[in-house]
């Protein structure tokens, strides 16, 4: 049988949500041809992630000698999946009815598109943006002092800067935040997978898409296939600074120097008033050492 879609699932101590996941596929494929391929960053959790193997035949499960990144894990499934598509999809995540075939419909019909990504939705129903510009001075002076909030949901400031866009209307954008996205196997196969040794935790995504880009594959945003996001449920010490170091190594990587020191003096500016206006002492530790953070700022591995 041909397979259509291949879900690529890294568990990462959260082996309740990954069924949880994988039930929600389960329920939502309907005569979708699709694998689920899991592999497993803790071995507390192998006894447990077994069962997947017996409650649905389509599930494949490796299980890691050692913890790996994210997008170490990710390209270890990539280079198993049969699917004409791919979906890095995050474990806790919930996939609603039609997204995966409204996914894999709107691939078929735009062959130009390399990456799509569907509507990212919290528990509650409220939207989780996730439609992106590459980083400038200006978008991370917005996102990093929090002031791109006072702009959301504004159907004209969205069209340049789609953070802020209501998120209802088939969009193409820079990038997408990589919860849940379809990507098109011969697209990876010519721009590769993720770039595992600079990005191993964040940024993967931006930098994917950057890529993508600049292969000419388009990436696409479609606000008719839901998913739920629960959002940084696997434990990861240092969120913020990882994140941080992410973004500040993408710049290193494919941006000049000037542009460079651009951003992160933007950083700086915008998150001095939160330093200064902080109310705890450990609020102000990390604005004070996301402050200091060299470019480029290499993250470093799990475990």
């Amino acid at each position: 049988m041909i397979v259509v879609l291949s879900i690529c699932i890294a568990n990462h101590q959260t082996p309740a949500l990954t069924e949880q996941c994988v039930e929600s596929i389960a329920q939502a494929r309907g005569d979708l041809s699709v694998e689920v391929l899991v592999i497993n960053n803790t071995q507390t959790d192998t006894t447990r992630l077994a069962r997947l193997l017996t409650r649905f035949p389509f599930v494949q499960l490796w299980n890691n000698q050692k913890p790996l990144g994210f997008s170490a894990n990710m390209n270890r499934l990539f280079a198993q999946a049969s699917g004409q598509y791919l979906m890095p999809l995050n474990s806790d995540t919930v996939i609603l009815p039609g997204a995966l075939q409204e996914l894999v419909g709107f691939m078929d019909a735009h062959p130009d598109v390399g990456i799509a990504g569907p509507r990212l939705i919290y528990p509650d129903g409220r939207l989780q943006p996730s439609c992106r510009n590459f980083p400038t001075p200006l978008s991370h002076f917005l996102e990093a002092s929090g002031l791109w909030r006072l702009l959301r949901n504004n159907r004209w400031v969205g069209r340049v800067y789609p953070l802020c866009s209501p998120h209802t209307e088939v969009m193409e954008v820079d990038w997408l935040t990589g919860a849940c996205l379809i990507v098109r196997a011969t697209a990876m196969q010519e721009v590769g997978a993720y770039a595992e040794d600079l990005f191993p935790f964040y940024a993967e995504d931006l930098e994917w898409c950057w890529r993508m880009r600049k292969a000419g594959w388009r990436v696409m945003f479609d606000p008719y296939a839901t998913v739920i996001h629960l959002e940084s449920q696997s434990p990861l010490t240092g969120r913020t600074h990882q994140l941080y170091c992410g973004l500040y190594q993408f710049c290193a990587t494919h941006y000049p120097s000037g542009k460079q020191r651009a951003i992160r003096w933007a950083t700086i500016l915008a998150l001095a008033p939160r330093w200064l206006m902080a109310r705890s002492v450990e609020q102000r530790r990390v604005y004070r050492e996301l402050m200091a953070l060299p470019m480029p700022c290499v993250a470093t591995r799990a475990g």
